[in-house]
């Protein structure tokens, strides 16, 4: 195991009849963000609900982390909702681990990681100045927490380092306040909300601070677009858990297994497991 940077893999189980697929490519990347951070960045924690513990245990990936903290989800249901706050255990573990760098369990490395100068560190940037990111301040915001209207970049939080401690814990606070109550607002993607509570107000309280935005990766992307110039040396499957179409979704596995199997040594057998029980 590599030395130095600690992540943590943050997660609750959403309710809902996800396809089949959908839950085997997260099964695959898992597997494969744990190991690869192990592998290229250092020890890696996990901080999840007693239903993502039950699903991960039978597969065997416990054993893959240095240590495991059980999120108590007790009374959160009543006020986030879990479909909308997917990603809602981020925010807490940046209140709980604010030195940690929080990592999507949908996004692995293929090479040592190390994160250098100040500020807050971001797995790349995304372009700002498009429909989806517009008129932030007209979103549904009943804490009114403070909110841009535009930012010229905003950082993707699929790797994330706050600047120091008392910035992670700013961004957990003003992240968890904005979603209590306020999954979404009518007419607007239904997954904005969440971006903004971690990416947008991890971006926005980061220039407040005077910290620079650090794009671990040097890349840049825009919505709808794609990659600006030369894609990041890193693996993040959002996209193509989400892809509806079969070729794509053959093409995912087709990739997860070679880099498994060829980088990991994983062998077929606990692949055809892990899809099984997804």
């Amino acid at each position: 195991m590599a030395e130095g940077l600690t992540g943590v893999h943050a997660y609750w189980r959403v309710p809902g009849t996800q396809a089949r697929g959908y839950r085997q490519i997260i099964a695959l990347t898992w597997l494969a963000s744990v190991l690869s951070w192990r592998r290229h960045a250092g020890p890696i924690e996990l901080f999840a609900d007693e239903p993502t513990l039950d699903w991960l245990g039978p597969m065997g990936y416990l054993e893959h982390y240095d240590r495991i903290t059980r999120l108590d989800d007790t009374g959160l249901d009543e006020r986030y909702d879990r479909a909308a706050c997917f990603a809602l255990p981020k925010l807490l573990a940046m209140g709980r681990f604010p030195t940690a760098v929080v990592v999507d369990p949908d996004a692995y490395l293929l090479g040592p990681l190390r994160l250098r100068g100040p500020g807050s560190h971001f797995a790349h940037l995304e372009l700002g100045d498009v429909d989806y990111y517009a008129g932030l301040r007209t979103l549904c915001n009943p804490t009114e927490v403070p909110l841009p209207e535009s930012l010229e970049l905003v950082g993707n939080t699929s790797l994330f380092r706050a600047a120091d401690a008392g910035l992670a814990r700013r961004v957990s606070e003003a992240g968890l306040a904005f979603l209590a109550g306020n999954p979404a607002t009518p007419g607007r993607d239904p997954y904005l909300h969440m971006v903004v509570a971690e990416q947008v107000i991890a971006t926005d309280l980061t220039l407040r601070a005077g910290a620079p935005l650090a794009n671990i990766f040097d890349a840049v992307w825009r919505h709808r677009v794609g990659w600006v110039g030369t894609p990041p040396a890193y693996g993040h499957l959002w996209h193509d858990k989400r892809d509806d179409t079969p070729e794509q979704a053959r093409l995912a596995f087709k990739m997860l297994r070679r880099y498994l199997v060829e980088g990991y040594g994983v062998d077929d057998e606990r692949i055809r497991s892990a899809l099984n029980r997804a």
